[in-house]
């Protein structure tokens, strides 16, 4: 709502005949701008009303502290100097109801606060510029969160326009790696919230200014601010407009794991969320990974594409027939397997070599019998003519329960056919430029077009980029240029494609 329309619902709700529900009408107009002000605040009512210290709503948030609301009718300034000295060691958000118009208590002309204190006094008209400019420019989303969380000093329209206009400027400006703009946003920053938020939106600005090009030594703040990113604020890089630049993400993501992006939470599709695993899938490193079926939701797009998603605190690639989960630990897929019944001898050696994946060793089951399959030196039989001659012994009912890939050189893969499940032996992880691809084609049987659009998802990956060996060698052959691209889609670019 508008100031305007604010200042008419808060009037309305003074004018309820009972004086309990306009107490609760009220309430429930502050209630409802703290909650544009910052969509992932939880807003609850207390008993009290326009008490001396007991709190008229609280504002809760995940692994946040609490922090209290109190609601002031009189503006007068030796009347808020009293009611701020009587609850500031809490280290409030006291909301006027009206317009704060002056300085009531003793502000410098920018707005901080000369006490130690962190208690924010603001008004509708602060947070109204706030939220207006949320959706005007999302990187003042991460500013409008901190203001609830750990906002100090004043808030009114003025101030909060200032702080808005710099933190925008700021962004843009650590993208240009402009010292001047980003470093008037460090200023405006720093005197406007408390340690801790200060520390998350310098660190954020330090992250796209490093992010950009940027040397951590150059950023035009406190020498230890441009370093990694904590999970609001990447959250808040997540859910902006998408920024399609390789180089950008690389930079954002190498301090990460596969375990700090499974514990984000981000809207149910993420453009940068794509940007940032898709330039990623050399350092992510999963130990573990399970396939579920599934059959196309509803307002679904119909296509053969494969994109990444956080769901149940795991990131999973999602494509038109299968979502597939990874993680560092077997218990840690929070899942349950879809049993199966294995697939035949024949099925996994088309698998294998469609993606030229040596099989080190198998188990071959009947209902009645169960055989281990393997050289003495580990080496690849999926070509070994013994096999083969085997297999033909056993009945139509002989199924591949579990098979063994050997992934650059010496890192077993074990897969289970029966529970769709993939998991590295002993403490054997990979990246997941290498783990997808592999474990989806083993696991599962793909179309042409499935293929096709996994090779597109994982097409930044490089082992050049990591200065390693060939992803697959069989018998010391090594895979021609022509297979990676056609695997991988080629060097990764400086720009990512759409």
């Amino acid at each position: 709502m508008t100031v305007t329309d604010f200042s008419s619902a808060l009037h309305a709700a003074f004018e309820a005949p009972d004086p309990r529900e306009a107490v609760n009408r009220i309430k429930n107009v502050v209630a409802h701008e703290l909650s544009q002000t910052d969509t992932r605040a939880t807003v609850k009512k207390t008993d009290f009303f326009n008490h001396s210290f007991a709190p008229d709503l609280v504002l809760s948030w995940p692994n946040e502290r609490e922090r209290f609301v109190f609601l002031k009718s009189d503006t007068r300034p030796a009347v808020l100097r009293d009611d701020v000295e009587a609850i500031r060691k809490h280290d409030p958000i006291v909301f006027a109801l009206d317009p704060v118009n002056d300085n009531p208590l003793g502000m410098d002309e920018q707005g901080d606060s000369p006490r130690n204190d962190d208690t924010l006094l603001a008004d509708s008209g602060g947070m109204e510029v706030l939220i207006r400019s949320r959706f005007s420019d999302p990187v003042v989303g991460l500013a409008s969160s901190a203001v609830l969380q750990g906002g100090r000093g004043l808030l009114t329209e003025r101030e909060a326009e200032a702080m808005a206009s710099s933190v925008a400027d700021g962004f843009n400006g650590a993208q240009r790696l402009d010292s001047g703009a980003t470093a008037a946003a460090v200023a405006q920053i720093s005197g406007h919230f408390d340690k801790r938020r200060t520390s998350r939106l310098l660190r954020f600005l330090g992250a796209v200014w490093v992010g950009s090009g940027g040397v951590a030594s150059n950023f035009p703040g406190e020498p230890d601010m441009a370093g990694d990113l904590d999970a609001t604020a990447l959250e808040f890089l997540m859910e902006l407009p998408p920024i399609e630049d390789f180089e950008f993400w690389r930079r954002i993501g190498r301090p990460l794991t596969l375990e700090s992006i499974s514990r984000l939470h981000l809207g149910d599709d993420s453009e940068n969320l794509q940007f940032l695993v898709g330039s990623n899938l050399d350092i992510l490193h999963a130990r573990a990974c399970r396939i579920i079926e599934h059959q196309q939701e509803l307002g679904e797009e119909e296509n053969a594409g494969f994109r990444w998603k956080l769901e149940r605190e795991m990131l999973c690639l999602r494509g038109p027939r299968s979502t597939t989960y990874f993680a560092g630990k077997v218990d840690e897929l929070k899942v349950e397997a879809q049993e199966g019944d294995g697939i035949s001898l024949q099925e996994l050696l088309r698998r294998s070599e469609a993606r030229r994946i040596p099989i080190s060793e198998l188990e071959l089951a009947t209902p009645t019998r169960t055989v281990s399959y393997a050289t003495v030196n580990r080496d690849d039989v999926s070509h070994d003519e013994e096999l083969l001659k085997l297999s033909k012994t056993f009945s139509s009912t002989a199924y591949v329960q579990t098979a063994v890939a050997s992934l650059f050189g010496s890192r077993p893969l074990v897969c289970d056919f029966p529970n769709r499940t993939g998991k590295g032996r002993t403490a054997a992880k990979f990246p997941l430029g290498t783990f997808a691809p592999v474990a989806l084609s083993l696991l599962t049987s793909l179309t042409t077009e499935e293929r096709l659009a996994l090779d597109h998802v994982t097409r930044y990956y490089s082992e050049e980029r990591r200065q390693q060996e060939a992803l697959f060698e069989v018998d010391e052959v090594r895979v021609t240029q022509s297979t990676s691209e056609t695997l991988y889609g080629g060097a990764a670019r400086k720009e990512i494609e759409p």
